[in-house]
């Protein structure tokens, strides 16, 4: 459900916040992967957590910078673009900061069976919860059908949902800051040339 834009004293427009949750049924967790959840957030958002989630998040930022802590470590300073990722059982606290305008964000909540092969291949790294990317244009555009989808509604939203969940994560992970567009690790690669 559409958020309003939440106001300062001042009565400008301080973020604007969309998100939609999903409640997938057994047989949609029988996929392997599903989405549990999609948001867009722009501006001075308010300060998360600190708090501890049952599944996985991927937040994206695309503009902005702030801090991010995760597991009871100091918070770290964080800039766009770069991914975030929150886990099941690990406390995290972020937010953007409010003197640069605060930050854009994407997100997706997102759990499954699946998840467990997905991070031993490497395309989720909860021990690296800050991924610094080289851009977002491609996650960006899986996002954006997320939200096309939840926006629409329908019976095949859950499924469609869940069908781009995989599709985000190689869109991460080609994202990653070391890794070349052929999708190979950029050492390996200049090492090669």
């Amino acid at each position: 459900m559409p958020t309003p834009p939440c106001t300062s004293p001042s009565q400008q427009p301080a973020y604007s916040s969309w998100m939609r949750y999903f409640s997938p049924a057994p047989v949609h967790r029988r996929l392997g992967l599903v989405c549990l959840g999609v948001g867009v957030q722009q501006g001075v958002l308010p300060v998360v957590g600190p708090r501890v989630l049952d599944h996985h998040v991927a937040v994206v930022l695309t503009r902005g910078r702030g801090w991010f802590g995760h597991g009871g470590r100091p918070a770290q300073p964080v800039a766009a673009p770069a991914l975030l990722w929150l886990v099941p059982g690990v406390e995290h606290h972020y937010a953007p900061d409010p003197e640069g305008g605060g930050w854009d964000e994407s997100f997706v909540d997102f759990t499954g069976a699946g998840v467990g092969a997905y991070t031993d291949l490497g395309y989720i790294t909860p021990d690296r919860p800050v991924v610094p990317l080289s851009g977002t244009t491609g996650v960006q555009h899986v996002v954006d059908g997320i939200v096309r989808a939840a926006r629409r509604g329908g019976p095949l939203l859950e499924v469609e949902a869940a069908a781009q969940v995989p599709a985000l994560l190689v869109a991460l992970r080609y994202a990653r800051a070391e890794v070349s567009r052929h999708g190979e690790a950029v050492v390996d690669a200049l090492a090669r040339d």
